[in-house]
């Protein structure tokens, strides 16, 4: 029987046979269980992890977030062992710990005469080599660093004879190093001399990888900017949102990051969104996210193979439009076996070769595509507004999810595959073992919120067996904001009622969803406030660095959700007030943010799309600030609570989305005075509005309309006017006769001898 065959079996009659008996045990051996707690004085990080029975040792290993190798192993313990605490750490920073109860990488070293004529041969008893359908596998032999032999993809054996050393440069020693798949107990080598047959050394077959990763820190601060989101919406579906979107963009500002949105017709083709996508990259290199809303085009890419023979062929690859300098092809697959054509790949259908990234995934990508989801009642339109409504609530704290992840796992070990310590590694790191329940999604999510929940059983395309179906996203109400699934099928999310998709439709929390397992996923970062786009990207490029589970680098890994969403929200401040003081300064003013929290920061910045300067080294405890040096011009200011946050990783400082507002700064110029004034009626306004302004003296009038980012949308040269009271008119359209978006604006007036402006809140 092949591997996909077995592999087939495991996640269709196992979820059948095995749902509700102590499959988890088992799954669990595979991961490391691993939280930590931080004192700061002396600083030191103490871990602790969930006792296991069959674990000989534990290696733990260390790194900076930025490094690409790890240090160590920075300790060895005994697999009875159950907690160690680094005191080498400081307060401010935070550090990546790699624990592992087997490795994936097998180094021996043997000793061998000179001048001896050897035989490596290594073994797979499945027949698949160690790469690449399964996994990353990969061996090489070398002769006193001499490389001698290597490969990965090989099917049942592969050898290789050579000579050790020789007469001109000798060597006693050959070291054999071999990264595993996932499915180590596959995997077996022997190293015999030639002359006699003796074996001089073997090894095998192995244990696949256990392990668990956790970023920890004590008093981290995490970046408050995160670069620039590029969001692409298709364009039938933006004027229906247009306050939606405007709220979503807005709502990415205040979480420290810059916005650039652009509409694309559905219509357009891969190569026309791409094209797109690298240009605007080019134009503005801190784009480093792209957030993909509605049914725009879907590359396909590769010959995937999975489980179902009917199932292989070209899956969808938006990782495609993140990567943005390597060369596809579309020249070399041709495959038409699977059951659906959008699996078939063949030259020239504009499907990519591709399986594996031919280079490293640059943008942080995510898409939120809820069209063709025939299970729901509602329109694509009405379940978009009710993501982005989600969505603002969890970001802004209206949600209120206790800290809790959820397992179901219907499908256990899978000879290696563990899928679901995807959800046992993550989710101790992130809450703690106390708070990861074991339990099936339905009935306990539509009572019982959990931040995340993972689920794996034998799967179709609209469902994942005893965990979840499209119908139950369709009719539930699902409190669980971060969900994971692993299954046949569904992983080709761009399906007809697909299952993955379906999750954000659902009433209540959902707001991502991954085919979490193959391979598996590095969300411990979000533990220390990292985005989930940071977890995505990271898990799209691993190869070596985390152990990885099969799967690795290939095209299917995907992001359904917005990337930019970070795991605890806290709630903002509001209620923001600027006020300019005749001293040339700026008062601020605000109302207190729900939460515990220790203070705010103050950011000021030229318009939404410039550069922000944070005003407060260390957090201001009241609700007021006072700007003594502002610029001139438009000035937005921002300001975000700040909360020392307390996860199961550690502690760091936690910003809220910022409130949001902006003024004008002039210097040299006096404000209004002397009986003067500015002002409009009604406000907010849904329509017309009526501009009144009254002048002391009879003076030349300039009235322009400027939106946040202080962009000039309409000025009204208004020439000479004469002292008293005037009324202007504006049915809220731009220079070009366009209505204005929904938002804010500032009306500003100059004449001679002053000028003063005026807040216009235009809703259409």
């Amino acid at each position: 029987m092949s591997r996909a065959a077995h592999l087939l079996l495991l996640m269709s009659a196992v979820s059948l046979l095995l749902a509700g008996s102590g499959i988890q045990a088992g799954t669990r051996d595979y991961a490391v269980e691993v939280s930590a707690t931080v004192r700061e004085s002396p600083p030191e990080i103490h871990f602790s992890w969930i006792a296991d029975a069959t674990a000989s040792q534990y290696r733990i290993y260390k790194k900076s977030i930025e490094d690409t190798v790890w240090t160590g192993p920075v300790a060895v313990l005994d697999g009875s062992e159950t907690s160690w605490t680094d005191s080498d750490v400081s307060v401010g920073e935070a550090y990546e710990y790699s624990f592992r109860k087997v490795e994936c990488v097998i180094s021996d070293t043997v000793a061998v005469t000179s001048g001896t004529d050897v035989t490596f041969t290594i073994h797979d008893s499945w027949g698949d080599g160690i790469c690449c359908d399964m996994g990353l596998g990969h061996y090489e032999v070398s002769a006193c660093g001499v490389p001698c032999a290597s490969g990965g993809d090989f099917g049942s054996s592969k050898s290789h004879s050579f000579t050790v050393g020789s007469v001109e440069d000798p060597c006693d020693e050959v070291v054999v190093d071999i990264t595993l798949d996932i499915f180590g107990a596959e995997t077996s080598y022997e190293l015999t001399e030639d002359a006699t047959g003796d074996t001089l050394a073997q090894g095998g077959p192995y244990s696949s990888p256990r392990f668990g990763h956790v970023l920890a820190g004590i008093g981290y601060e995490p970046p408050d900017e995160w670069g620039t989101v590029l969001l692409l919406v298709e364009e039938t579906v933006a004027d229906s949102l247009t306050a939606e979107l405007e709220r979503l963009e807005m709502d990415m500002v205040g979480d420290g990051y810059r916005v650039r949105r652009r509409d694309v017709s559905g219509a357009e083709p891969v190569p026309s969104v791409k094209d797109l996508i690298v240009a605007e990259c080019q134009g503005d290199p801190t784009i480093n996210t792209l957030f993909i809303l509605g049914d725009i085009a879907v590359p396909y890419s590769g010959n995937v193979q999975g489980a179902h023979l009917n199932h292989q062929g070209a899956w969808p690859a938006d990782l495609y439009y993140g990567e943005l300098d390597a060369a596809w092809t579309d020249s070399i697959v041709n495959n038409t076996r699977a059951s659906r054509p959008q699996n078939h790949n063949v030259p020239g259908d504009g499907k990519f070769d591709q399986t594996f990234l031919p280079s490293d995934v640059d943008l942080q990508v995510g898409r939120v595509d809820l069209s063709d989801l025939i299970e729901f009642t509602e329109s694509e339109v009405t379940l978009l507004r009710r993501y982005l409504d989600k969505n603002h609530a969890f970001r802004t704290g209206e949600f209120d999810v206790p800290r809790f992840g959820i397992i179901r796992d219907a499908v256990g070990v899978g000879s290696g595959t563990a899928y679901a310590c995807t959800g046992w590694r993550n989710f101790t790191a992130m809450f703690g073992p106390s708070n990861v329940h074991i339990n099936t999604w339905f009935p306990a999510l539509e009572s019982n919120p959990h931040l995340c929940a993972y689920g794996c059983g034998g799967g179709s395309f609209s469902s994942c067996a005893t965990v979840a179906t499209t119908a139950d996203f369709a009719t539930r109400t699902v409190y669980a904001v971060f969900t994971m699934m692993m299954g046949s099928y569904f992983g080709d999310w761009d399906s007809t009622n697909n299952l993955m998709r379906a999750a954000l439709g659902a009433q209540g929390y959902p707001l991502t969803c991954c085919w979490a397992g193959r391979p598996a996923w590095l969300f411990h970062h979000m533990a220390l406030g990292y985005p989930i786009g940071y977890s995505t990207r990271l898990t799209q490029n691993n190869h070596l660095l985390h152990e990885i589970g099969y799967g690795g680098r290939q095209i299917h890994t995907a992001l359904m959700g917005d990337p930019t969403l970070r795991l605890l929200p806290v709630k903002p401040p509001t209620g923001l007030n600027l006020e300019a003081l005749p001293d040339h300064t700026i008062s601020l003013t605000w109302s207190a943010s729900g939460d515990s929290v220790i203070g705010y920061h103050v950011y000021r910045a030229q318009g939404l799309d410039g550069d922000r300067e944070r005003l407060t080294p260390a957090p201001v405890v009241d609700t007021t600030y006072v700007d003594a040096a502002p610029a001139d011009g438009y000035e937005v200011y921002m300001v975000r609570a700040v909360k020392l946050e307390t996860s199961a990783s550690g502690t760091f400082f936690n910003l809220s989305p910022a409130a949001i507002d902006s003024t004008e700064v002039s210097a040299g110029i006096e404000p209004a005075g002397r009986g003067a004034y500015l002002r409009n009626l009604p406000n907010p306004s849904a329509g017309l509005t009526n501009i009144t302004y009254n002048l002391p003296d009879a003076c030349r009038v300039l009235l322009e309309v400027y939106d946040v980012s202080g962009r000039l949308v309409r000025s009204f040269n208004l020439g000479m006017r004469p002292a008293g009271e005037h009324t202007l008119e504006w049915d809220g359209s731009d220079a070009t006769g366009d209505r204005v978006s929904s938002g804010v604006y500032f009306c500003r007036i100059e004449t001679e001898g002053y000028r003063a402006t005026e807040k216009i809140v235009f809703m259409k």
